[in-house]
């Protein structure tokens, strides 16, 4: 993607998700809607305490689908 603020859609489980990017300062979070479900998901990258990075989900709790939507938004990034 050449302009990474425009929002754009992934496919997760068959579903398509709106992804919007917001940012605040360096902070990056990527809000997640779906047409079909009603709420908004959040995501961002965090760093741990060996200086990794990984997808957690905002509030924290849903560190598995963060993950796996986190990758789709990457490689989303990355065209």
């Amino acid at each position: 993607m050449k302009d990474q603020d425009i929002p754009f859609e992934i496919i997760y489980e068959q579903q398509t998700l709106k992804v919007e990017i917001i940012r605040s300062g360096k902070s990056v979070v990527y809000k997640i809607t779906n047409d079909k479900k009603p709420g908004v998901f959040f995501v961002t990258r965090a760093m741990d305490a060996e200086k990794k990075y990984f997808w957690t989900s905002i509030p924290e709790g849903r560190l598995e689908i963060a993950a796996k939507i986190g990758v789709l938004i990457e490689e989303k990034i990355k065209q």
